[in-house]
C-alpha cells in the first residue's frame, strides 16, 4: 500500500512526527526560562531520575502535558498499589514500542487505597538492578547496535576518558562496518566511576556533538562548550540516579545553573541519549 499523496510512509510519518516533537519540547522549556529564575530543567530532570517505571523521553512528554506532575503510571502500575484511573479521565499519551502511542495517568487521575509519597517513591523510584557485567554489557551493545567502540585503557589520572569520531573514508563505498566512535574510559578509576564516565562519554556521542547516526540520533553539534558539558552531565545525573549510583552531574549541573541560564540545550537529546544508554544497561 502506498502514502496518499502529501503523506509520508508510516516508518518515516513517525520519524518526522518525533522530530518535530522534539524540536518543540526544546522551545517549549526555553521559552519557560526566565532569567535569574529557578530553571525549569532543575525539577524536570528530577522528576526523570526519580522514576524509574518510566523511559526518560516518555516522563518528558507527560510532563509537557502535565507541566509538574510528579507521579505518572500506566493503569496496570496504579492497580499494583490498590488505585484504578477514574472515569472519564484525560489520559497522557506517550511512546510504547510497536505501537505508536499509550495512555499514562497521574495521581489525581485516579481514586482507590490512600497512598503517601514515601510509598510512591518506592514503587515508582526503585533503582534499576545493577546486574554483573555492567559496564561490559554496555560496551557490547553500544559495539554491537550503534558502531562504538568502547576501550578500557590505563589513561593518566587527570583524564577519565574521552570519545571521538572515527573519520570515515571518503573511498569507501556502502554502508559503514567498522566502528564509527571510540570511547576510552580509563582503567585505573574505580568501577563505580569508570560506569559514570563511560555514561558520560557515551551522552556525548548520543547528544550529537560528534556526528550523526543516521535515524538512531542526529548531528547536532553546539559550538558552546558549556552546552555540551552540561547536556552530557544531565544525561549522567539522570541515568546514574535511576540506577542509584553517586555522581558529581548534580553538583556540576547546580554550580552551573547558579551562574547562568543556558541557552540552546536540548531537552529532548538528553532524554532520549540518557534512555539509550539505559536501554543498553538493563
Amino acid at each position: 500500500m502506498t502514502a496518499r499523496q502529501g503523506e509520508l510512509p508510516f516508518e518515516e510519518g513517525i520519524d518526522a512526527i518525533l522530530r518535530d516533537t522534539a524540536d518543540r519540547i526544546d522551545e517549549l522549556y526555553r521559552a519557560a526560562s526566565e532569567p535569574g529564575a529557578r530553571a525549569p530543567w532543575v525539577d524536570l530532570f528530577n522528576r526523570i531520575a526519580g522514576q524509574t517505571h518510566m523511559a526518560p523521553f516518555n516522563l518528558m512528554l507527560a510532563d509537557l502535558q502535565r507541566p509538574g506532575a510528579r507521579y505518572v503510571a500506566f493503569p496496570d502500575k496504579w492497580r499494583e498499589i490498590g488505585r484504578q484511573v477514574k472515569p472519564a479521565s484525560i489520559p497522557i499519551v506517550v511512546l510504547w514500542p510497536f505501537c505508536p502511542v499509550r495512555c499514562a495517568y497521574e495521581l489525581a487521575d485516579t481514586t482507590g487505597d490512600p497512598v503517601d509519597d514515601a510509598l510512591l517513591d518506592r514503587v515508582f523510584g526503585e533503582p534499576v538492578e545493577v546486574r554483573d557485567g555492567l559496564i561490559d554489557r554496555v560496551a557490547r551493545r553500544a559495539l554491537k547496535e550503534d558502531r562504538i567502540d568502547v576501550k578500557s585503557v590505563s589513561l593518566a589520572s587527570t583524564l577519565a576518558g574521552d570519545a571521538r569520531a572515527v573519520p570515515v573514508d571518503p573511498k569507501a563505498k556502502g554502508k559503514p562496518t567498522g566502528p564509527g566512535w571510540v570511547v576510552r574510559v580509563n582503567s585505573n578509576l574505580n568501577t563505580n566511576a569508570q560506569f559514570t564516565t563511560l555514561v558520560h562519554e557515551l551522552a556525548h556521542v548520543y547528544l550529537g556533538h560528534l556526528g550523526g547516526n543516521g535515524k538512531k540520533w542526529p548531528d547536532r553539534r553546539p559550538p558552546q562548550l558549556d552546552v555540551r558539558e552540561f547536556e552530557a552531565e544531565a544525561v549522567t545525573f539522570i541515568v546514574c540516579k535511576r540506577f542509584g549510583l553517586k555522581s558529581n552531574s548534580a553538583e556540576y549541573l547546580n554550580s552551573h545553573l547558579k551562574e547562568k541560564t543556558i541557552d540552546y540545550v536540548s531537552h529532548s537529546a538528553i532524554a532520549r541519549a540518557a534512555g539509550r544508554i539505559e536501554q543498553h544497561a538493563r
